[in-house]
């Protein structure tokens, strides 16, 4: 098995090898390097992927001692020098992400970009202390048995995943378990040196995230020098790399290759018109057609269909070259096998040619299509209703 002899402990890490650019994976407190399956298997090959476990946690043979998230940083920094890495990019979730962020200031000519799930640069305040020494003290007195039905609705909310790490918790002593959770509570607050992390840093955040709420990810968005966006992703909690793989990896993907991340796909066809008023209120004419599925077809109130790519990027960009404000409330949802009918009421403002504010608004029967990776875009657009 793959070990790595750092700081005294016996890391554990995979790596898929390959000529790409360096990847490491760094995994959330009570959790190990299983949970970036999703993620190395839709990057590696383009991207050379490794994970590990972090002490306390899966397969890492430690002297079993509490530590601090800046020791974390340097079994990184230590890992990569046992692989012979000079720069990496860094991909962490919660407390993956505070590791991440200590290792680009203790080291940061290692660090080539940040990707930030879910994760914090503050101390946890007293109200989560308390409930975080309930958990580690119901790890150490009844095992995983004894918090595990709240715990990993917080930490998970998707029951088809529980039973998995239910299991890989029954697998690690109790003490050890406790143990990384009084990790959790030591950490330090850093967003005071957030200024000097200058490194392109994507932040990523559940939206109904309640460990770490989306405040914080908003935090790391508006103070780190150079991250490029917050991607939110709807309806998830904790970990959506685990949960919503498909729009995590299609945003990660895309800041590792360009440096930029597109709003995320969209995994339920109810929150596509959603998504469309959030693009075209953001006056960003690709991430509108982003949301548009190929070979798509759109019918204006006027009566006329706009088919063809050129064509619908033409229609988008005259839309917002008129300063759109839209509104779109969902009326309807009907899904099919691999097809939906979305039916939402909208109302647009636009600017006149003199300047003024000109309303519309109707009714919206829209037919979206799921890909093959699970995400939904929509193929008809029929602003006019069925007419």
């Amino acid at each position: 098995m793959p070990y790595a002899s750092v700081n005294g402990q016996q890391l554990y890490f995979e790596d898929t090898g390959g000529d790409g650019p360096v990847v490491v994976f760094s995994h959330g407190n009570l959790m190990n390097r299983r949970m970036w399956e999703p993620q190395v298997s839709a990057l590696a090959g383009e991207f050379r992927c490794v994970v590990w476990d972090a002490r306390l946690h899966g397969r890492t043979k430690d002297d079993g001692d509490l530590y601090t998230y800046w020791d974390s940083a340097d079994d990184l920094l230590g890992l990569l020098d046992h692989l012979g890495v000079e720069r990496a990019a860094l991909v962490g979730h919660s407390q993956g992400g505070f590791l991440s962020l200590r290792a680009a200031l203790r080291a940061p000519e290692r660090v080539g970009s940040l990707v930030l799930i879910d994760t914090a640069a503050v101390a946890w305040p007293g109200e989560a202390l308390a409930q975080m020494g309930g958990v580690g003290e119901g790890f150490r007195a009844g095992g995983p048995g004894a918090v595990a039905p709240v715990l990993l609705d917080l930490l998970l909310g998707r029951p088809d995943v529980h039973e998995e790490w239910l299991r890989e918790w029954r697998a690690q002593p109790r003490e050890r378990l406790a143990d990384a959770v009084a990790v959790l509570m030591g950490v330090d607050d850093i967003s005071a040196r957030l200024g000097e992390i200058t490194q392109p840093a994507l932040i990523v955040h559940g939206e109904a995230d309640l460990p770490v709420p989306l405040p914080l990810g908003r935090m790391l968005r508006d103070r780190l020098p150079g991250a490029v966006g917050l991607a939110v992703i709807p309806d998830a909690g904790h970990t959506p790399s685990l949960t919503h793989p498909g729009e995590v990896n299609a945003c990660v993907a895309a800041f590792l290759r360009h440096g930029a991340v597109p709003p995320p796909p969209v995994g339920d066809p109810a929150l596509l018109p959603r998504a469309f008023q959030d693009a075209l209120n953001a006056h960003d004419a690709d991430a509108v057609l982003a949301l548009y599925g190929e070979g798509a077809v759109m019918g204006t109130v006027a009566g006329e269909v706009i088919r063809g790519s050129a064509a619908l990027r033409a229609e988008v960009e005259g839309t917002i070259a008129a300063d759109p404000c839209i509104a779109n409330t969902v009326r309807h949802v009907v899904v099919g096998d691999g097809t939906a009918l979305v039916v939402a009421d909208w109302s647009l403002s636009l600017a006149g040619a003199g300047g003024e504010r000109v309303g519309a608004c109707g009714t919206a029967v829209n037919v979206a299509a799921r890909a093959q990776d699970g995400t939904w875009r929509f193929v008809i657009l029929n602003p006019g209703g069925l007419g």
